[in-house]
């Protein structure tokens, strides 16, 4: 009997390539959302840290206030233009922004804090603690971040990772 040589790949080879490489490519799927997650969290919370920090600088250099109001889902600074004082902005003020920024993931905190004049933070007319600081903390469910909450105090703006009861700052 005569053999012949074989050339190529069978069906039955084929089907099994085709099947472990669409399980490897669901598993680098579920890994890369993740890590997407992840960084757009960090990029949330250095962005609203980098806004109030410049604000807290035009505080200083301008020698006015800003407000800075979160919500559950955004976030404005608003300069004390008319410079009225109070613990909220009134319709003489000006926002930083024309729309407030919009969060990819939810605040658990809200209300809004004043950056005085001379760069003491307050929170309503009385200013924070020394060692007190507000903790503005974003839904993370699954995801673990770097950086998932930001430590406001009376002088300092840092971000941090909730530890289940506060921010710890990194």
């Amino acid at each position: 009997m005569k053999r012949l040589e074989m050339r190529g790949v069978t069906l039955l080879e084929l089907m099994a390539v085709v099947a472990v490489s669409g399980i490897l490519m669901g598993i680098a799927g579920f890994t890369a959302q993740g890590l997407r997650d992840r960084y757009n969290m960090e990029n949330q919370v250095r962005q609203m840290q980098s806004d109030m920090m410049n604000a807290r600088v035009q505080a200083f250099q301008r020698k006015k206030a800003y407000f800075v109001t979160v919500t559950n889902s955004d976030y404005k600074i608003t300069e004390d233009t008319n410079e009225s004082g109070g613990t909220t902005p009134d319709p003489g003020d000006m926002a930083l922004w024309s729309v407030p920024k919009q969060f990819k993931f939810h605040s658990q905190w809200y209300g809004t804090f004043i950056m005085k004049e001379n760069g003491i933070i307050s929170i309503s007319t009385r200013p924070l603690l020394a060692n007190a600081a507000l903790a503005i903390r974003f839904d993370t469910d699954s995801i673990k971040p770097e950086y998932d909450c930001i430590s406001v105090g009376p002088t300092r703006i840092k971000a941090g990772r909730w530890n289940g009861l506060k921010c710890a700052v990194r």
